[in-house]
């Protein structure tokens, strides 16, 4: 009898230890997931470790897929009925990102106090864009908020694909270079000298050397010499580069610079085409005033030349003209066909459905064209890779057929 009851009292403890354990973790789940609020949290009297840690947390980036993820979930509980101040405090528990917990628990703060969803999401421009802001403000207004949000998940997760696609055409010949550029240094600044040394050792002089291993020689002597000349004059260049982007005309003379690049540049024109069409057809779609969507789009547009473009098409709508007909004296930027349809659309009044249907044709043409880019780009990365290691093994190795004919 006895055993039982010390059995039971040994069961009743470990129950009440494991109890106490799931206890702690929780509490220490929980106190993760404790995150400041912005405009509330005050870190000037915390140590030094920390705000050097939320320095860091408040310079973090917010993904597109963090975005989309975000705007699907919230869509699905507004949907679903539940309230907004509950939706954002799930929604930041939820999240892995220390920086975006923070501003979904700052989003949930401000609308607690009566702020509306869109206006405390302006806080954060670097993270919420001017498009995002326009469709939710419009289904704030609309009471569709619901709608609005799963239209611009949907957007946003297009948007990552895409970016997901571009990312990884550019992957593989940027690898491939970095990769060749640092073991042709590396033979310059280690294996050259070496050869040298051996060649000369066996009787060879350098005036004896081929013609292209003195070129290789010249080369690896003035890297091995100037190898901080060399830096000094990237990082001007650099520099200057960016000194001279800054500038309104430099910006726009190097972003159309971009847009003239053979094969790439299409590719670049047909991404902004695409970005364009998309942001046209969900915000009048959200319904926002024509005048107010070629706005938020100007602002939106990074490519100066399409930027220039849309502010002059706005300031034509403004006196009464039609957007097509502004957009088909640059056929260079905007295809006939995405005018052509633009002027349909306008006619039918239905720019939003027909916009969106362009986009999901550009949507297509640019996979294609990604996937035509990576088939030319493979076999020319091969051929310029063996041209270079060809050079090189011939530079290296005619010098030493020409010691084995001396011994």
């Amino acid at each position: 009898m006895s055993n039982q009851y010390d059995d039971q009292q040994g069961k009743d403890d470990s129950s009440d230890k494991v109890k106490s354990l799931l206890s702690g973790i929780s509490k220490r789940g929980a106190k993760k997931k404790e995150t400041a609020i912005y405009g509330v949290y005050d870190n000037r009297k915390a140590s030094v470790f920390t705000r050097l840690n939320d320095f860091f947390i408040d310079n973090t980036g917010v993904s597109l897929k963090e975005k989309a993820y975000f705007f699907h979930l919230m869509a699905v509980m507004i949907d679903a009925g539940i309230p907004m101040l509950q939706t954002l405090k799930v929604l930041a528990n939820k999240t892995e990102n220390l920086r975006f917990q923070r501003i979904l628990n700052t989003l949930s703060y401000s609308t607690s106090s009566g702020a509306s969803l869109s206006d405390s999401m302006a806080r954060f421009p670097d993270v919420f864009t001017d498009a995002e802001l326009g469709v939710i403000k419009a289904g704030e207004a609309a009471g569709n908020l619901n709608k609005m949000l799963f239209k611009l998940s949907e957007q946003t997760e297009k948007s990552h694909a895409l970016q997901v696609k571009l990312i990884t055409a550019a992957t593989y010949p940027i690898i491939v270079l970095l990769v060749l550029v640092g073991v042709a240094t590396a033979m310059m600044i280690w294996i050259v000298p070496t050869l040298i040394n051996l060649l000369e050792e066996g009787g060879l002089s350098q005036d004896q050397f081929p013609t292209a291993t003195k070129i290789l020689i010249g080369i690896s002597g003035f890297i091995g010499s100037y190898w901080w000349l060399i830096l000094i004059v990237v990082l001007v260049i650099y520099l200057l580069y960016k000194v001279y982007r800054g500038t309104e005309v430099g910006k726009f003379q190097s972003d159309y610079f971009k847009l003239r690049i053979p094969v790439v540049g299409s590719l670049m024109r047909k991404v902004l085409v695409l970005r364009f069409i998309s942001l046209l057809g969900i915000l009048v779609e959200s319904g926002l005033p024509v005048l107010k969507t070629l706005q938020i789009i100007g602002g939106s547009i990074d490519s100066a030349p399409y930027r220039v473009k849309i502010w002059e098409v706005i300031k034509k709508v403004q006196a009464g003209e039609k957007i097509s007909t502004n957009l088909e004296d640059a056929p260079f930027l905007f295809p006939e066909t995405v005018t052509q349809m633009l002027n349909i659309a306008e006619g039918t009044a239905a720019i939003g459905s027909i916009s969106q249907k362009i986009a999901d044709h550009y949507d297509r043409e640019i996979d294609n064209s990604l996937k035509r880019l990576t088939s030319l780009f493979e076999p020319l990365m091969i051929l310029f890779v063996g041209m270079v290691v060809a050079l090189l093994a011939l530079a290296i190795l005619m010098p030493i057929f020409d010691l084995t004919k001396l011994v």
